[in-house]
């Protein structure tokens, strides 16, 4: 029986795999990636953020980074100031290489679950933690979880959003 698809097509339908703790302190499933293909400039991989859980402050040293917020309420930390964006559902952020940022999952409780691609070969290798950075970090981190709990960030998640972040 013929599939229809040409001799010249490979197709792979791997699994995927385990989430696996990534240096930044993120959750990560890398799914295309050189050890799969030949990926020609773009990986991808899922990302899965526990409720209240917040990423590392670092940096990709020579990858933009694209990241679709599939589930869940997102708060981007990005920049030496470790300035908020926020993101519901269905938002997009690209943060350009070098740029220190990190998510932090809003809620409490429930997991958020990400999308991320990266020109990146192996999916995460160029990540450079920024530990000079964690008491901002948990600064930032309390005031934000506060306010999401008081109910004060909720005109900034009815929706979602485009953040472009580039030196």
């Amino acid at each position: 029986m013929s599939t229809g698809l040409s001799d010249e097509l490979r197709i792979q339908n791997p699994l995927i795999p385990p989430f696996a703790l990534g240096a930044q302190n993120q959750k990560l499933a890398p799914v295309v990636h050189d050890g799969v293909v030949d990926p020609k400039g773009l990986t991808c991989g899922l990302v899965r953020m526990e409720g209240a859980h917040h990423a590392a402050p670092h940096i990709h040293e020579a990858s933009p980074i694209l990241v679709y917020v599939h589930s869940g309420m997102i708060a981007s930390l990005v920049g030496e100031a470790l300035e908020p964006l926020f993101h519901a559902p269905g938002s997009i952020l690209w943060v350009g290489p070098g740029v220190v940022h990190l998510g932090l999952n809003l809620d409490p409780v429930t997991p958020a679950e990400l999308l991320e691609a990266r020109t990146d070969p192996a999916f995460n290798v160029d990540v450079h933690r920024r530990p000079d950075l964690d008491a901002l970090v948990a600064e930032r981190v309390a005031d934000l979880q506060r306010r999401y709990a008081a109910g004060q960030l909720d005109d900034q998640l009815t929706g979602p959003t485009v953040h472009i972040v580039s030196r």
